[in-house]
């Protein structure tokens, strides 16, 4: 009988030790949403849009910063940066391919190389391809957009 009692207060001083540790994931998880939230209201979108945006987002720092960095660094909206940065796995690359072919390529359409961005698998390496055929071949952006997209274009 007293190999039951050991075994239960034992039981008992495990678990009220397991429910004193504090769970620190959790309370991180609540700063991304926060953060979230106040950086798509400092983009200037709506209360509502922000809050359903970042309730659905997997990472909600990354689809913020995404968007405000959009938005700061090329004359693309926050409404159509949002509605890209929502659609990709890699919403920190899709800003820099935005942002870096945007500044390279003055006479690029912004509107078109976000999409070019957003449907690319590897934003980054997308970026770097449309710069330097624009530069060293001398393309013009929107052929380097295409040229740099299509699949077949790549090596293997």
């Amino acid at each position: 009988m007293s190999f039951w009692k050991f075994c239960t207060s034992q039981f008992i001083t495990a678990s009220l030790f397991a429910l004193a540790i504090p769970h620190t994931p959790a309370i991180a998880g609540v700063d991304q949403f926060q953060i979230c939230a106040a950086e798509l209201l400092r983009a200037e979108l709506s209360r509502e849009l922000a809050s359903q945006a970042c309730g659905e987002a997997l990472e909600p720092k990354d689809l913020s910063l995404c968007v405000l960095k959009i938005k700061d660094l090329t004359p693309i909206a926050a409404d159509d940066a949002l509605v890209a940065c929502r659609r990709v796995r890699r919403p920190l690359e899709l800003a820099s391919c935005t942002v870096n072919i945007n500044k390279y390529l003055q006479d690029a359409d912004p509107g078109s190389v976000l999409d070019h961005c957003r449907r690319s698998l590897l934003p980054l390496r997308f970026s770097e391809c449309a710069i330097g055929l624009s530069r060293e071949i001398d393309f013009s952006p929107p052929r380097a957009l295409e040229t740099c997209i299509a699949a077949d274009d790549f090596a293997r």
